[in-house]
């Protein structure tokens, strides 16, 4: 089956995010803390509308189930691993909201760094994570 054209240009995005956050970190060494902060909040704004645009065409589209029935992938398998990168998925994003909540109220009074690039640091890792993972449900769904 070929993939749908929406599903493409997401899956692209997602490889592509862990790069931009990457960038948006490399400001916050650079010591350009309001460029990190910017950067951040307006990777996470379009994030959130790419991940609400990816749920919204996906249930559109028959939703997972229609698009597992044409993969040689175990079913078992795929679901289990959906089920893995929705968890990392959304414990990613919740601590990304949190870092940008915390980072905002904060900014202007001075924050502890050494819990912000900790929690930074888990955040990368997850949502880097998350971003392989939806480029391999891809591949099994698509392009295997």
């Amino acid at each position: 089956m070929t993939a749908p054209l929406y599903m493409t240009i997401i899956t692209v995005y997602f490889l592509l995010l862990p790069f931009f956050m990457a960038g948006s970190i490399y400001q916050a060494i650079q010591k350009k803390y309001e460029r990190h902060l910017i950067s951040q909040v307006a990777i996470f704004l379009v994030t959130v509308f790419v991940i609400i645009y990816f749920e919204t065409m996906l249930r559109i589209s028959g939703g997972f189930e229609y698009y597992v029935q044409y993969s040689d992938i175990s079913y078992n398998f795929l679901v289990v691993f959906l089920v893995i990168h929705i968890a990392i998925a959304i414990a990613s994003v919740i601590g990304w909201a949190y870092l940008i909540y915390t980072s905002l109220r904060a900014y202007k009074k001075g924050f502890n760094s050494k819990a912000h690039k900790k929690l930074g640091k888990v955040v990368f890792l997850g949502l880097s994570i998350t971003c392989i993972m939806g480029t391999c449900i891809y591949y099994f769904l698509f392009l295997n």
